[in-house]
């Protein structure tokens, strides 16, 4: 009885019968529009890197766009830098990067990251116009500044006219301080013609 050996092989390589990844960068805006000149404007040219920017901000890539370019120009300077990236201009993109000088405040600390409050100022005192992240921080920082300040005016609302106000608006009755406040300010009214209580000289 003869024996036979089979020699067994291994392929490491799968069958090439799927298809490629397909390259995020041809998902772009910026790889469909007509006008190539668009995406390098003049740096005087604020209108043409506006235009860009507004379309870099409804890109369904634009986050992996802003990292390439955070990655490829990784502690370059200022003047090294071109065109509209992920939304950002140079400027702003080198302001940004944390390896620059510009990257970093006093003291060398590193400044707030695009998509806050402080990195929309920072924006605003450099004349940029504010990347999409910031404005959306500001924004929300507003509100909320605008609410803890409807919070505090309610809060101190009471022992005033306008809590007394407030009351019957409400259709509450007035609390003692509110219904004090009130016949105060109507016995200025009537002996000096204003409401406001004025200080003693």
């Amino acid at each position: 009885m003869s024996t036979t050996l089979f020699k067994v092989t291994r392929s490491h390589t799968a069958p090439d019968t799927l298809g490629r990844a397909v390259d995020w960068r041809t998902l772009g805006n910026c790889s469909t529009a007509p006008n190539d000149d668009l995406w390098f404007p003049e740096a005087t040219d604020k209108a043409t890197a506006r235009a860009a920017i507004t379309v870099c901000l409804s890109c369904p890539v634009l986050l992996l766009c802003r990292q390439a370019a955070a990655d490829e120009e990784r502690g370059d300077g200022k003047q090294s830098r071109y065109g509209i990236r992920g939304g950002l201009t140079p400027v702003q993109r080198w302001v940004a990067d944390s390896h620059t000088q510009a990257g970093k405040g006093k003291g060398g600390r590193r400044l707030a990251p695009c998509g806050t409050n402080a990195a929309y100022d920072r924006h605003v005192r450099s004349g940029e116009q504010p990347c999409d992240p910031c404005r959306r921080a500001h924004n929300e920082r507003n509100v909320q500044v605008r609410a803890e300040a409807r919070h505090r005016q309610a809060a101190a609302a009471c022992g005033t006219r306008g809590g007394y106000q407030k009351h019957r608006r409400n259709g509450e009755a007035a609390c003692t301080p509110c219904r004090q406040a009130n016949a105060d300010a109507d016995r200025r009214l009537r002996n000096t013609g204003t409401t406001t209580e004025r200080s003693a000289a």
